[in-house]
C-alpha cells in the first residue's frame, strides 16, 4: 500500500466514526479535518466531495461488521451456536467495540428517512444481507431439526433483525445493555 492509499484509508477510518456517531449531514469537513489532522485539500485530494467520503466511510463500517458476522457464524457448526455468535457480534454495537456509534445501518437508515443520502441503496443492501444471514442460520437449524419446521425463515429473520435493532436503540438510549440482553434471550427461546 503506497502513501496515498494509506492516507485515504486513514481518512475513511477516522470519518466513519464521526459519520456514524454524529450523522452524515451533521459531520462537517472541519470535523474531519480535526479528526485526521489534514487540511481540506488533503481530504479532497482523495475524495471528490463529502458525499463520496461519506459513502466510502459507510462502506468501511458496513464491511467491518459484515466480516465480523461472517467469521463468527462460519466458525460454528450448530444453528444455535451460529445464532449466538451472530448475537454476540451484534451486541458489540451497544458498547462501541467493533464499530463506534451504534449500528451504521440503522443510523444511516434513520438519517436517510429524513433527508437524501446518496447511498440509500447500499443501506438497503446491508439490511438485506443481514436478513439473508439470519435466514440462512434458521434454514440450517431447520435442516438439523434444531428449529421447528413451522417457523418461516424469511418472516422470522425480519422479526429478529427488527427486534435486535429496537433493543439496541433502547440500550444505547438508556446506556443499559440489559434491553439488548433481554431481547437476545427471548429470541433464543423463540427459536430453540
Amino acid at each position: 500500500m503506497n502513501k496515498g492509499e494509506r492516507t485515504k484509508k486513514y481518512i475513511i477510518e477516522k470519518s466513519s466514526t464521526l459519520f456514524n456517531k454524529h450523522g452524515y449531514k451533521s459531520t462537517s469537513i472541519s470535523d474531519i479535518m480535526t479528526a485526521t489532522g489534514l487540511k481540506k485539500g488533503g481530504i479532497y485530494n482523495h475524495f471528490e466531495n463529502k458525499d463520496t467520503l461519506a459513502e466510502a466511510s459507510f462502506a468501511h463500517s458496513l464491511n467491518t461488521l459484515k466480516e465480523n458476522y461472517k467469521e463468527a457464524v462460519a466458525s460454528k457448526d450448530s444453528a444455535y451456536d451460529q445464532f449466538k455468535a451472530f448475537i454476540s457480534v451484534f451486541s458489540t454495537l451497544s458498547q462501541d467495540e467493533i464499530v463506534i456509534g451504534g449500528c451504521p445501518l440503522m443510523n444511516a437508515a434513520i438519517e436517510a428517512d429524513d433527508s437524501t443520502i446518496e447511498f440509500e441503496d447500499t443501506i438497503k443492501e446491508g439490511f438485506t444481507g443481514l436478513i439473508k444471514l439470519i435466514r440462512t442460520i434458521i434454514i440450517h437449524g431447520k435442516n438439523r431439526n434444531e428449529i421447528g419446521r413451522d417457523i418461516d425463515p424469511e418472516k422470522m429473520a425480519v422479526f429478529i433483525l427488527s427486534s435486535l435493532e429496537g433493543a439496541l436503540a433502547l440500550s444505547r438510549l438508556y446506556k443499559d445493555k440489559n434491553y439488548l440482553d433481554m431481547v437476545n434471550m427471548q429470541l433464543i427461546e423463540i427459536l430453540f
